[in-house]
């Protein structure tokens, strides 16, 4: 703080007399009391007086400071305290006479700066009494300063770490370069203090790319242009020349004079390159165009009249063809399509189709679409259909999807062919299947009808025995014989039970049924196949070992069609081995499971097929017996087939003898 004036007491009729006159206290703050405040301290620097403008500038009513510590609202140890004095003394050149600055609190909280000067008060005696302040509120221009240095900064920041192909520059009215920024090094590969110093014209040379216009700047200054553009050439420090655009204003100073000028520049070499690169490309594609334009000219014609071709193609089709979108509305149909539903072309197309499928069907259909993928986009399947005249028909349909390139669908054509015909014939061959598999079943039972006699007989002939021993034991009349009486009833009924049992099998072997298929338990079935061959086994004198496969998974068939199968060929393999001494009669079979289901082997021990004649074992009305048909196998084969099962012949060789393999596929869903 300067040295301050003193004043006498008698002196206090005015603040304080900056240029030498008095002034009337209350004129001058009426006049300045919303930048003006003025106060008293005394000795103790308690403040004894203080104008009413301290509610404008500080918020605070006077007569909440009055007798209060002018500390307690003038806050000289705040941190920007020191700022403040910095910049009082850089805004005025060292520092005004008596001037200092100061923070102080607002009611509200916030910070006011103040620019105050201080005189001692002194009474008559000479002793001081204490202070009178006249403080300025240069609260708004302070901001705008620290705002001006925080914008300076944060520009210096920005233009010192400039990265790339732009440079910040500035130069003197002479040319001579003040500034330049760092990435020049990037731009030119030569460092900043290398070039502040040169003059513009010593970079970029008389007879460099550019110059005139670099030259003419100057004048436009001088006529009023605000603004100039420009590119001109730089050499590298390699030597090799660079393309810098230019962008620059003129700064002039308060008396109007061109001072300086400030720029900035951008590296466009690689972009100037790349343009005239560009432009040949472009010249290059024009002449590439012209020349696949006449090419495409050329090929459209080709193409309409292929399209000619092909529409006559698909109108003359016998077959039925439809384009249509994902949701079934159709956006094509040929002149086939329309006859065979009997609806014009205008009453068809964009309408759906899918009500003219059954509705039991439409899930097969539905399936089939859903199936369709890029790498798989056809598919074929039957379907029944409703025609015109409201009879249903069949027809079968092959569908092809067209994708976009996210795989999505956009399109489908479907080619269709009534079936209606083959499907009926379809039908009748299968009933005669059937009647063949029946009449075979019969064959086989007449076959084995000395078995089947034999098998009956036994139980009938247990229960007569059992009968007149129960008869006997009632004629002795005594309690004894009465229990033994019942037991023998007890042996009866089981007989009889027996004979139903066989019974009902040959029954149920040899009834004609439709198709039905059930889960089955394929050891059970063929366990009971080999009850019902059990008397032609043992007439044959063939040794027989069954191998049971445990934990087999179940199989989808038809039980009585599936024992037909396994009867006829251990039937064929009792047969075959009465050639061979009694001995050597052996027939192993045995069930496994597999990754795919289940495999039952019949492994014989008899003289086998010639090789010649082996791939012929299961065609229809071969054989190589004297009396037989040829049908047997061919039979099992049908019947392995409609279960999607394999039946295989293999021979043993070296081993005599040959080896059937009926494999059966485990269930892949639920059968209806």
């Amino acid at each position: 703080m300067t040295s301050p004036q003193t004043v006498r007491e008698s002196d206090r009729k005015t603040p304080f007399d900056a240029g030498g006159g008095a002034l009337s206290v209350q004129g001058w703050l009426a006049s300045w009391q919303h930048e003006y405040l003025f106060y008293q301290l005394d000795a103790d620097q308690r403040i004894t007086f203080i104008a009413p403008s301290v509610r404008s500038i500080l918020g605070y009513d006077p007569t909440e400071m009055v007798g209060r510590p002018y500390r307690e609202f003038i806050d000289l140890d705040h941190p920007l305290h020191m700022q403040l004095q910095d910049l009082s003394d850089r805004l005025l050149g060292g520092g005004a006479h008596g001037l200092r600055r100061c923070v102080a609190r607002c009611h509200d909280g916030r910070l006011a700066f103040l620019a105050v000067r201080e005189r001692p008060l002194i009474d008559d005696r000479g002793e001081r009494l204490g202070l009178e302040v006249m403080a300025h509120d240069e609260t708004a221009r302070v901001n705008a300063e620290f705002s001006l240095r925080q914008s300076e900064r944060k520009y210096r920041r920005l233009v010192e770490g400039l990265k790339g192909d732009y440079v910040i520059y500035s130069h003197n009215a002479d040319g001579v370069i003040t500034y330049v920024s760092p990435s020049v090094r990037d731009v030119l590969g030569m460092p900043p203090d290398v070039i502040v110093g040169k003059n513009w014209r010593d970079l970029v040379g008389q007879d460099s790319f550019g110059r005139p216009a670099a030259d003419r700047v100057d004048q436009a200054v001088e006529h009023g242009k605000t603004f100039h553009k420009l590119v001109v050439e730089i050499k590298h420090a390699d030597g090799t020349p660079r393309l810098v655009e230019i962008q620059e204003r003129p700064v002039f100073g308060f008396d109007g004079q061109y001072q300086a000028m400030e720029g900035i520049a951008k590296d466009v070499t690689e972009a100037t390159l790349a343009a005239r690169e560009l432009q040949e490309l472009r010249e290059d594609l024009e002449r590439r165009v012209a020349a696949r334009t006449a090419e495409l000219s050329q090929a459209n014609a080709e193409l309409r009249r292929s399209e000619t071709r092909y529409r006559n193609v698909v109108e003359t089709q016998a077959e039925f063809i439809t384009r249509w979108r994902p949701d079934g509305t159709r956006t094509f149909v040929n002149e086939a399509y329309c006859r065979y539903y009997g609806k014009t072309r205008e009453k068809l197309l964009d309408r759906s189709f899918v009500d003219l499928i059954h509705e039991d069907d439409r899930e097969v259909f539905h399936n089939a679409i859903a199936s369709l993928t890029p790498q798989s986009p056809s598919t074929t399947y039957v379907v029944r259909t409703y025609r015109s005249d409201g009879e249903i028909a069949h027809i079968q349909v092959t569908d092809r999807a067209f994708f976009d390139s996210a795989g999505n669908p956009l399109e489908y054509q479907s080619v269709g062919r009534d079936v209606t015909a083959l499907h009926e014939a379809d039908e009748r061959l299968r009933e005669q299947e059937t009647l063949l598999t029946h009449v075979s079943r019969l064959a086989t039972m007449g076959e084995m009808v000395a078995g089947i006699a034999h098998e009956v007989h036994q139980p009938l002939h247990a229960a007569r025995t059992f009968a007149e021993a129960a008869r006997r034991h009632l004629e002795k009349g005594t309690a004894e014989g009465a229990a033994s009486a019942v037991e023998c009833t007890r042996e009866i009924e089981a007989a009889i039970n027996r004979t139903v049992s066989i019974i009902r099998r040959l029954r149920n072997f040899t009834k004609s049924h439709p198709v039905k298929l059930e889960h089955l338990d394929l050891n059970e079935v063929l366990q009971e196949s080999i009850e019902m061959t059990a008397f032609e086994a043992r007439r044959a004198k063939v040794r027989q070992s069954l191998e049971l496969g445990a934990d087999l998974p179940l199989v989808a068939g038809d039980r009585v069609q599936l024992q037909q199968v396994l009867v006829n060929l251990m039937l064929n393999a009792y047969e075959a081995m009465g050639e061979v001494e009694e001995s050597n009669r052996r027939l192993k079979i045995s069930t496994a499971a597999t990754a795919e289901g289940v495999d039952v082997a019949f492994c014989d021990s008899g003289p086998g097929v010639a090789p010649a004649a082996s791939k012929h074992v299961f065609d229809a009305f071969f054989t190589t017996k004297e009396s037989g048909m040829g049908m047997g196998l061919a039979l099992c084969k049908s019947i392995a087939a409609a279960h999607r099962a394999q039946l295989q012949y293999a021979s043993n060789d070296p081993e005599p003898g040959c080896t059937f393999h009926l494999h059966l596929p485990r269930i892949v869903r639920p059968v209806p």
